[in-house]
């Protein structure tokens, strides 16, 4: 069984992980994917792309700030 620091740094690392994949395709690169005049949802394709790339960011931060940004005290109560 392994020691709960330890699955809460492995659970940092997938997060930062996926926060920098999430970076990538949210402004980078992922942008040339849907960058055409066509709609999702009735909005903008790259409005909808946007702003889903920004709830997985969200997401990862309040999973962080809720398992991973501990001290060994807090974590052990």
């Amino acid at each position: 069984m392994t020691d709960a620091p330890t699955a809460r740094r492995r659970l940092g690392w997938i997060l930062a992980a996926v926060f920098a994949v999430a970076m990538l395709l949210g402004a980078g690169p992922g942008i040339l994917l849907v960058n055409q005049p066509s709609t999702w949802f009735g909005l903008p394709r790259l409005y909808v792309w946007g702003m889903l790339w920004c709830t997985v960011e969200i997401i990862v931060v309040v999973t962080a700030y809720l398992l991973v940004w501990q001290t060994n005290d807090e974590a052990s109560t």
